[in-house]
């Protein structure tokens, strides 16, 4: 993209924003929270909002993945614009965590209210501005994206569902050249930031075993080796008395923060 198509995009975005902010703040307002014993409608509203906000972008082909005792995912797709051009599957989820305690809130969190730099509510930042950036890529391209375009919004991700595995099921479906996953921040408020790794996280199961049957802690306990104690001696050990890692031979750097 040269200088002057570039500063035309630019011109396109901006004349966007009055208008994506505005659907934003409808998705925001939808208390779409996909957990047990809240009410399905409003996942099925922001659901709905969301297959016709991308048909209204150009997407022509808006689909439906139904798994079981999930919220729908919505699959869309507009193909290449040449036999050559790439894919790019883009990912975001409609739906939010609950809201907790409503009073400690400073504004209640599905009424979208305007901040510094922004609007509070619950689920804005995690994920729904981030389903709307994808809609403002499109509207911005008129539907028409110099590449093929897969789009996928979950409307279970916080609580987890079956999709966690699906995808590998059906590859065909999600197979692209790139991914973009709007589910991260930002480094800091007003800064785009393209994130290329996370330190994720793993799950051990850990067993021990003092005895060969169980004894009574009443009765027995201090006498016998207690593998709880055992447990909890080895997690001790992962962390120093100031609170870092003491993992030997783990990547250490300085955390400076995000405002500097």
């Amino acid at each position: 993209m040269d200088a002057m198509d570039a500063r035309g995009l630019q011109a396109e975005v901006d004349g966007l924003m009055d208008g994506l902010r505005a659907d934003l703040e409808r998705l925001a307002a939808i208390p779409s929270i996909a957990f047990p014993g809240f009410p399905a409608e409003p996942v099925r509203e922001a659901h709905g909002l969301l297959v016709g906000l991308l048909k209204d972008a150009g997407v022509e082909r808006v689909e439906r993945i139904d798994l079981p005792d999930t919220a729908p995912v919505i699959f869309g797709e507009i193909p290449p614009p040449t036999p050559d051009a790439p894919t790019v599957l883009l990912y975001s989820h409609y739906d939010v965590q609950p809201a907790g305690d409503e009073k400690l809130w400073k504004s209640p969190p599905f009424e979208p209210t305007p901040v510094e730099g922004g609007l509070r509510a619950r689920g804005i930042a995690d994920d729904k501005s981030n389903v709307i950036a994808h809609l403002g890529m499109l509207r911005a391209f008129k539907g028409r994206p110099p590449v093929g375009v897969k789009i996928v919004f979950e409307g279970q991700e916080e609580y987890g569902s079956p999709f966690d595995d699906y995808p590998p099921t059906d590859p065909e479906r999600f197979a692209c050249d790139a991914m973009v996953i709007a589910d991260l921040g930002n480094l800091r408020p007003g800064t785009p930031t393209l994130t290329t790794g996370l330190r994720g996280a793993s799950e051990v199961v850990v067993e021990v075993r003092t005895l060969e049957e169980p004894r009574h802690s009443g009765e027995f306990g201090g006498a016998a080796p207690d593998a709880l104690l055992v447990v909890l001696k080895a997690l001790a050990t992962l962390h120093d008395v100031h609170g870092d890692v003491a993992v030997e031979g783990l990547r250490r750097e300085e955390w400076t923060g995000t405002r500097t």
